[in-house]
């Protein structure tokens, strides 16, 4: 009998299968698993197990898909957050260089800002230094005209007041010469009467004496003329010296004054530019920040939701071929137990039919 149920065994026996699955992760790797086998012909023996009624199956598909959602869910968590952390500091790191590049663009701005206002004030400052010494120029000059005349008018009254006091000398030695001639004339009247080769001897020594005594004195005026002149010309000399030393201080202080008022507001006006500006590149920085965040939150909520979508469709294929799976290996257990049924009657019936 055995042997006979071995014949039919084996006049009926299935093949044996063997499996090996393959499960591609989120991050692109494939694992194959080991070879499961699959035996329709095993004895009973070989039934009994957690599989050998269906409540039992279904339990152990029901732990099974739990555990294989979990691990895949746990897979996709993990995932997530390094794809989370990788999309983070490749954000930082392109902002970073952003912003690093702003920061430098603003800074070669400011440079550039700051060397063409100081070279703006430096002319400025050229132009204005220039004016104000063509006009210190001018009033130089204008007081140099005006000291001269002055000296002009001066000599001029002088020279007249010496050419008065010349000819008043003049007139009083006139004066002075004909009354001693006069009487010289009256001692010697009876000599020159007596003896007129005398009186015209005498005249000749006079007229010499008298030509002399002019040349002397005109001599004598000439000099003091030219003393004076020279007193005059000396006094004005110094004060021209005084007055254009005096004057040219004068400009040079308001030249440094107004200078300095000029240079004081360029100065202002340089910090007001360069603030200006520094704001002004503040508020594009902070632009530039607040829509690179705005860009890498918008790309990691696309990201998210990309990877989140290829993740649940990556769940929803796992979970078809899962339910795939455990339905065919269902469809075997359905099948052994129909066989492990049927072979358990074959006997019963074989015994009924010899008692009869």
């Amino acid at each position: 009998m055995p042997d006979e149920q071995k014949d039919a065994r084996g006049a009926s026996a299935e093949p044996v299968q063997l499996y090996r699955f393959r499960v591609g992760t989120s991050d692109g790797r494939e694992l194959v698993s080991a070879v499961a086998v699959v035996d329709p012909n095993a004895s009973d023996q070989n039934q009994h197990d957690p599989a050998d009624s269906m409540e039992e199956l279904e339990q152990k598909h029901q732990t099974e898909s739990r555990e294989h959602d979990g691990d895949l869910g746990r897979s996709h968590q993990e995932e997530s957050q390094r794809h989370a952390d990788d999309l983070a500091a490749h954000h930082e790191d392109i902002s970073g260089k952003h912003i690093e590049a702003v920061d430098a663009k603003h800074e070669a701005e400011a440079t550039k800002a700051e060397t063409d206002l100081k070279a703006g004030h430096a002319d400025e400052l050229e132009r204005h230094g220039k004016q104000l010494d063509e006009q210190h120029r001018a009033e130089q000059e204008k007081l140099q005209a005006a000291l001269g005349e002055k000296h002009q008018g001066e000599l001029q009254s002088a020279l007249a007041e010496l050419e008065k006091r010349h000819v008043e000398q003049l007139i009083q030695r006139s004066s002075e010469r004909a009354n001693a001639l006069r009487d010289e004339l009256a001692r010697q009247a009876e000599d020159f009467a007596q003896k007129p080769r005398l009186e015209q001897d005498f005249w000749e020594k006079h007229l010499a004496e008298e030509r002399q005594r002019e040349h002397e004195l005109r001599q004598n005026h000439a000099s003091e003329k030219k003393q004076k002149e020279l007193q005059l010309r000396d006094r004005f000399e110094k004060r021209l010296a005084d007055e254009l030393g005096k004057k040219r201080d004068e400009l040079l202080e308001a030249k440094r004054k107004h200078l300095d008022d000029v240079l004081a507001k360029q100065r202002e006006q340089l910090a007001q530019r360069l603030e200006e500006l520094k704001q002004k590149q503040q508020q594009a920085r902070q632009k530039l920040v607040d829509e690179l965040k705005e860009r890498g939150q918008q790309e990691v909520r696309m990201r998210a939701d990309a990877l989140k979508k290829r993740q649940e469709d990556e769940l929803k294929k796992r979970q078809e071929l899962l339910q795939r799976r455990q339905k065919q290996e269902k469809a075997r257990h359905e099948e052994l137990l129909k066989k492990k049924d049927q072979q358990q009657a074959a006997p019963k019936q074989a015994a009924g039919g010899k008692h009869r």
